[in-house]
């Protein structure tokens, strides 16, 4: 199956937070998470030439530094595919330097 096939209709991962996503407001709230999570994920990623963007409220589009694009369900997709993207080398979100870095 395509990635795009399996995010329709998928339940919304733990990573996502609570609400109701038929709730106007509630819905709001989630979609304002998603896109502080994105904007975190794109300073995590910056320094190794990658970006996420906020698709549709159902997954993310991971962007690789040679321009290719790969839809992820879920922020443990969008780290499985950055380390599948580099050779099979993994960014460690808790990595003390980058935690600093963020911090600065």
């Amino acid at each position: 199956m395509c990635s795009l096939c399996g995010t329709i209709g998928a339940a919304a991962h733990w990573s996502e937070g609570g609400g109701d996503r038929n709730i106007v407001g509630a819905r709001r709230d989630i979609l304002r998470e998603r896109l502080r999570r994105v904007a975190l994920l794109n300073q995590v990623l910056r320094p190794i030439a990658m970006s996420v963007d906020e698709w549709e409220e159902t997954a993310y589009i991971l962007r690789g530094s040679s321009g290719q694009a790969v839809l992820c369900n879920d922020l443990g997709g969008v780290f499985a595919e950055v380390a599948r993207l580099r050779g099979g080398v993994p960014l460690d979100p808790l990595d003390p330097a980058l935690l600093a870095r963020l911090q600065a």
